[in-house]
């Protein structure tokens, strides 16, 4: 299949040029009107149907063909992380205190990068109809924009959908397959305390907050060493702590809030933690004599990918990469993602596609403030986006 790769290589720098214009003016959440009206732009142009205004600012491009054949589906996310972009390079966000560090501008510019290659090959697409969707609210808030998209009902009639996401563990064209079990869920909560804030040389006058809540945070540790079985998954992180105030050092505060996220693979590991975090928050607090609030926000459950679709891919990317460019992993993340939501719905797979270069310094990871790819990696991804997708178009048993 270098035949194909070599056609990939004709669309690499149009996707190099639509990753940096979105990477320097990164959006967050699904407030995304510059990126959405690129997207549906750059889709009008190639000649697809392209409809907005649902799900607050996805986009969707429909082509059909007009011959028999599936419906697929091809998911790519559009938003930005809220922190830094420490990165010294042309294409640097402009934007203080937003990044796209986690290559949600690589995913766009890739799946404009495949809508470009169908409208210029619509002749050698095996027939049915294909769905490309540009989605908002990965990263959140709750319940983040796959569900709205698949509530909407625009993925209606769909057979399968598949998506990926760039990984800097692997290196550029090495893409990474799972079958079953993928991520874990994802979901969060958040904790505020009241109670007497006191001068620190009179503790017995007021409520040592700060101290509650280690009890507390301590206990909740306790949940994943000693309530869930050991042959189950589950991650339970407190992730921040705001109490008083540093330069005085001399007085017990009357507020803390802290908070944090949990993941598992089981939904009843998932909903046995929820329930055990407040109680655990609820049941201190009235030991200790102090008021509680208490907030979970179920985000995305978990998901497997479905064994035919994740055949598929594995054989697509093998075609077109070579075997040894194709990771089968052999463990779930413990990492959520929203894309769960489709495969409530849809037969859908995740894989994972190579973005690191140690020649070019490229190794950052997600998340990072740093973190940057190997732009020559959208090219071998965008092949096998192709041969998966024609592949996925003809199969006669999705």
């Amino acid at each position: 299949m270098q035949g194909l790769l070599n056609e990939a290589q004709d669309y690499r720098d149009r996707m190099v040029e639509w990753r940096r214009n979105i990477h320097s003016c990164p959006e967050t959440g699904f407030h995304l009107p510059k990126t959405s009206a690129m997207v549906a732009g750059v889709l009008e142009k190639l000649g697809f149907q392209v409809r907005t205004g649902f799900a607050e600012s996805a986009v969707l491009g429909i082509l059909e063909t007009g011959r028999p054949g599936n419906t697929i589906a091809v998911r790519a996310d559009m938003d930005a992380l809220g922190m830094q972009d420490e990165k010294d390079v042309p294409y640097r966000s402009v934007r203080d205190g937003v990044c796209h560090a986690c290559g949600h501008d690589v995913h766009t510019a890739l799946l404009l990068g495949l809508a470009s290659y169908l409208s210029e090959h619509r002749d050698q697409i095996p027939g049915g109809c294909v769905k490309l969707i540009f989605q908002p609210a990965e990263e959140g808030p709750a319940p983040g924009g796959a569900k709205l998209i698949v509530d909407s009902g625009v993925l209606d009639g769909v057979d399968a959908i598949f998506g990926a996401h760039c990984q800097p563990q692997y290196p550029a064209g090495v893409m990474g397959c799972r079958y079953g079990s993928f991520f874990a869920s994802g979901d969060f909560f958040e904790v505020k305390l009241k109670g007497t804030g006191c001068h620190a040389a009179s503790p017995h006058k007021g409520k040592d907050l700060i101290s509650i809540a280690m009890e507390m945070i301590q206990a909740i540790q306790n949940i994943g060493s000693r309530e869930i079985p050991p042959m189950k998954t589950a991650v339970i992180s407190v992730c921040s702590i705001n109490a008083g105030v540093l330069s005085t050092k001399n007085v017990l505060p009357s507020e803390l809030t802290f908070g944090g996220t949990y993941r598992a693979h089981d939904a009843q590991v998932r909903d046995y933690i929820a329930g055990r975090l407040e109680q655990i928050v609820r049941d201190l607090s009235r030991m200790n004599g102090i008021t509680c609030e208490f907030e979970d926000s179920l985000a995305f459950p978990s998901f497997a990918n479905d064994r035919d679709i994740t055949d598929t891919i594995y054989q697509s990317a093998a075609e077109v990469l070579g075997q040894d460019k194709v990771m089968m992993r052999p463990e779930p993340e413990m990492g959520s993602e929203d894309f769960a939501w489709y495969t409530r719905k849809y037969k859908g797979a995740f894989f994972f596609f190579g973005v690191k270069n140690e020649e070019k310094g490229l190794t950052a990871s997600l998340h990072n403030p740093r973190f940057d790819i190997d732009e020559d990696a959208m090219v071998p991804a965008l092949a096998v986006y192709i041969n998966t997708l024609y592949h996925l178009l003809e199969r006669q048993d999705v």
